[in-house]
């Protein structure tokens, strides 16, 4: 279904006239998931102003001090932008991409192969992203402001899985840490709970409401070691929770650990589980998550979700999936519609199971294994969501599930994925975090 046309507005017309149900920004949002965004000086000068990218990616671009021109300079991109509808925009780059942002008479604009295609802007930054703990850890090296009100954290810094050649084929995360190793660059291994209470304590006063804290991050062959640390994570978090009054959300992704362990994360202050499956065709799990295939099981991970529902209730238990590297030959699928129908047949499974599925556009990250593999055109991604979109119309999902990604409830804090943008703008949900 591939549309053949390589001119920027046109392009974008031509994507919205084959698909007249779904907006034109998530159509947008899509195709830049795609293609990438090239570096600009427009770019690097909005993220002055804005949220930094998180440093535990992409580390060979200029973002990072070792890129820096000069000794000791710093420079930020940011972490998102916003697309004229507010349509959140996560910034990943490539090499050979017809996106990049521009700025004049004072605006900023997204352009494709030269042509404007929507106007942009730039949530602003926080004060609390350049202070310091207690033990003189930089707090945006604890967390990833999503957005004003969303944090985000990787509770671990490297994946065991990478030692025996055994990572996800679509991560970048510990090739990313060698970069910085090679730099010199200090980076702690794993996030100290009180690093991250301090942390918290900070953007909430600065702030005065933050939605959601969530954690993501490695794997650890020992899932109750893994298990433990997300214990001491929470309950070290849960404390400043009570102490502020505040109605924050706490969700996690990590490996599914030990029965005994699920409730004693729902007791440390654990709102939401996610044991993020990221693939889902049987077949495929051992060419795409290899480390899951072989240290857990499909089937191992699929009774575990099951489990957590019996004990966080329907709607607070969740998997990502990656979208695209099902699609990859010679392994993948050879067609887009049989992509699609898997995927389908996925959601509908999950959503018939209490299980809420959440997806991830595949964007190839540098230093990933597959980071020069070919993804499927932004055609396929968008069939995908719409039948995701479909899926939760089906079951009432919209209604049942807690709202959003597990990461995030709030629209804006959902820049790389299409999912809330669907409940936000073809759903048409009025509640708070869609407002």
């Amino acid at each position: 279904m591939a549309i053949q046309v390589s001119s920027g507005q046109e392009r974008i017309a031509a994507l919205c006239e084959a698909f007249p149900l779904i907006p034109r920004s998530i159509i947008i949002k899509a195709d830049v998931f795609r293609e990438g965004l090239r570096y600009t000086k427009d770019l690097e000068n909005a993220g002055e102003v804005s949220f930094p990218h998180s440093l535990i990616w992409n580390p060979k671009h200029r973002w990072n001090p070792q890129e820096a021109p000069q000794a000791g300079e710093f420079i930020t991109i940011p972490w998102k932008f916003d697309l004229s509808d507010e349509t959140p925009v996560v910034v990943r780059f490539s090499a050979h991409t017809p996106y990049e942002i521009r700025r004049s008479d004072g605006r900023y604009h997204l352009l494709r192969d030269g042509e404007v295609i929507d106007e942009v802007s730039f949530e602003p930054k926080t004060e609390w992203l350049f202070k310091t703990t207690s033990k003189g850890v930089l707090m945006t090296s604890v967390f990833l402001s999503w957005t004003r009100e969303c944090l985000l954290g990787c509770a671990l810094r490297y994946c065991e899985y990478t030692k025996t050649g055994d990572q996800c084929v679509y991560c970048c995360l510990d090739s990313n840490l060698k970069e910085y190793q090679k730099a010199g660059i200090k980076y702690d291994l794993s996030v100290d709970p009180q690093a991250a209470a301090e942390t918290y304590q900070a953007a909430y006063e600065e702030v005065g409401q933050i939605r959601s804290v969530a954690f993501t991050g490695g794997s650890l062959r020992n899932t109750r070691k893994e298990a433990e640390h997300y214990v001491a994570l929470y309950s070290a978090l849960s404390r400043v929770r009570e102490k502020l009054k505040a109605k924050t959300d706490f969700g996690a992704c990590l490996t599914p650990p030990p029965e005994l362990e699920l409730q004693r994360l729902k007791e440390a202050g654990l709102d939401h589980i996610a044991p993020n499956m990221d693939c889902w065709e049987e077949k495929l799990w051992p060419v795409i998550v290899p480390g899951k295939h072989k240290f857990v099981g499909r089937k191992y991970w699929i009774d575990t979700l099951f489990k957590c529902v019996k004990v966080w209730g329907r709607g607070n238990v969740g998997t990502a999936l990656v979208v695209g590297p099902e699609m990859v030959p010679p392994h993948g699928f050879k067609s887009l519609e049989e992509g699609v129908e898997s995927w389908r047949r996925c959601f509908e499974w999950l959503l018939s199971n209490d299980i809420g599925p959440f997806t991830v556009q595949w964007e190839r990250e540098v230093n990933s294994p597959w980071e020069n593999a070919e993804a499927p055109p932004t055609e396929y991604f968008l069939m995908v969501a719409q039948a995701r979109h479909e899926a939760y119309e089906k079951y009432g999902a919209y209604d049942w599930r807690q709202h959003g990604h597990y990461k995030h409830a709030y629209y804006k804090a959902a820049a790389w994925t299409t999912d809330n943008d669907f409940r936000r703008l073809v759903h048409r949900c009025s509640c708070e975090e869609c407002r």
